[in-house]
């Protein structure tokens, strides 16, 4: 009945946006007083397999603290405003006008990655709207995470499996909700609650799928469903008793061959979907990238493969998204801009000619610090062969100038400034401080985490490096023509 009913809905859903314009304009105001100055981006999720955030668009946070962001869709997307490196989730809904008062924890503001220790932007809607989305879906989220933390020691370590009865009576008596594949706010709670079921469920993976998987329905932009599909397909093709093992590695390691890799996968009969297995095949392949049982370059030609052959767009996207992430793990460091101690733009391009060894730091962390006396030496020894680089990111530009006007003269190497680029650093996945990478005399990336000083990069220098050994100071070496 459940499918019949989807056919119906889908139709009826398909009929009614057919007049409507491709995209609905959204428009964010807001005001953040605590940033003026700094810029403010709004990041949207277009590809929630792989949890990949986009720019959809920035705005310069005024003298006042004001700002104004604008940007088109046609689907409800999960968003994320982003001011330095601090953030706030909400969903964004097309045709929507958003006013927002933006606050932060200043104490944390100034961290290289603040989510780390519970800081994030808080965004406050003046016109408190219970039927706007968001306000809903906040007020269910936090009520569901409340019964969860109460009752989690007794789901995941207890034995009394009426446990998970009394935490959706819990629920449901303040929240109900239905497989709705029609309805946002519907499907993120029916999906969020699939997480107990998990719980529950565990040794009946057969339930679970014709519960939330067994229907023609792939919510991609709803984060509870992927969430949900994310956890249940998590190393599916590897761990299916229905899947070949022999067959899943010569379709990878030996010869990409795709076809084959499809049909094999069908013979399980939770993937009987042509559209949910080639979503599963594709997410499988993705988290083969880093197993170094499989082959990496023939995983990517077979997401080439499918890319070139698929019938669902959206899974073109997710393959792009994934494939220009990995690009830009390795892009040519000639995109990036820097700031010099005088103020002008400088990149990583004037390099080249030698390997760049990148140290990132903050002029507050000690540590990094430390380590430029360890690279000081290094630069000394090994600078006619490797350009060694110092990155600053400190959020405030003023404490960078201040720490070249006291040490340039210490450390003869480049001491840079980042010129707020928080969008490379969140593609590189800067986190921790210090940081390093190593780009090749090309200016492409060899090693995204290089050696530290303190820890390896002597003896990588070593090895890479050896030191030249005049013949005649070399006591094996005998000059026969020396008298």
């Amino acid at each position: 009945m459940r499918k019949r009913l989807g056919h119906i809905i889908l139709f009826l859903c398909l009929t009614a946006t057919v007049t409507l314009p491709a995209q609905s304009p959204v428009t964010i105001t807001g005001t953040a007083p605590f940033a003026a100055g700094k810029e403010i981006r709004l990041l949207v999720f277009n590809d929630l397999l792989n949890g990949i955030p986009t720019v959809a668009t920035t705005d310069i946070i005024d003298k006042h603290g004001r700002f104004s962001l604008k940007y088109a869709t046609t689907d409800i997307q999960l968003a994320q405003l982003a001011i330095c490196t601090s953030k706030a989730e909400f969903f964004i809904v097309p045709a929507n006008h958003y006013t927002f008062n933006i606050s932060v924890d200043s104490t944390l503001y100034q961290r290289l990655n603040p989510e780390k220790y519970g800081g994030f932007l808080h965004i406050e809607n003046p016109n408190k709207d219970t039927a706007d989305l968001n306000f809903k879906i906040n007020r269910f989220s936090e009520y569901f995470k409340r019964v969860a933390d109460a009752f989690s020691y007794q789901m995941i370590y207890g034995n009394d499996p009426t446990i998970y009865d009394t935490v959706r009576s819990e629920i449901s008596q303040h929240f109900e909700f239905q497989y709705n594949p029609a309805n946002f706010y519907q499907s993120y709670g029916f999906y969020t609650l699939g997480g107990i079921d998990m719980l529950q469920y565990r040794k009946k993976p057969a339930y679970l799928y014709e519960k939330y998987f067994d229907n023609d329905y792939i919510l991609y932009n709803n984060p509870a469903y992927m969430s949900l599909f994310n956890q249940y397909y998590d190393g599916y093709l590897y761990y299916s008793p229905h899947i070949s093992k022999d067959i899943l590695s010569s379709t990878i390691n030996e010869t990409p061959d795709y076809p084959t890799l499809f049909n094999e996968a069908g013979r399980d009969p939770k993937l009987t979907n042509a559209r949910l297995r080639e979503l599963v095949i594709i997410k499988n392949l993705i988290a083969f990238l880093d197993n170094k049982e499989f082959d990496r370059g023939n995983i990517i030609k077979l997401l080439q493969y499918i890319r070139t052959t698929s019938s669902f767009e959206k899974h073109i996207e997710l393959i792009d998204s994934k494939l220009n992430q990995l690009m830009a793990l390795r892009k040519n460091s000639e995109e990036l801009s820097f700031i010099d101690e005088k103020g002008h733009k400088t990149s990583l391009k004037q390099y080249q000619g030698k390997p760049v060894y990148l140290h990132i730091f903050q002029t507050d962390c000690i540590n990094c610090i430390r380590e430029m006396m360890i690279i000081k030496e290094l630069h000394a020894k090994y600078n006619e062969k490797v350009q060694f680089v110092s990155l600053c990111v400190d959020p405030d530009k003023t404490n960078y100038q201040s720490f070249v006007k006291q040490y340039g003269k210490q450390f003869v190497w480049p001491v840079i400034y980042f010129n707020e680029q928080y969008d490379w650093l969140m593609s590189q996945g800067v986190e921790t401080l210090p940081d390093y990478m190593l780009f090749n005399a090309d200016g492409t990336m060899q090693m995204r985490y290089a050696p530290a000083p303190e820890q390896g990069l002597t003896e990588f220098l070593q090895l890479y490096f050896p030191e030249e050994i005049e013949e005649d100071q070399n006591p094996l070496f005998y000059n026969r023509n020396k008298q």
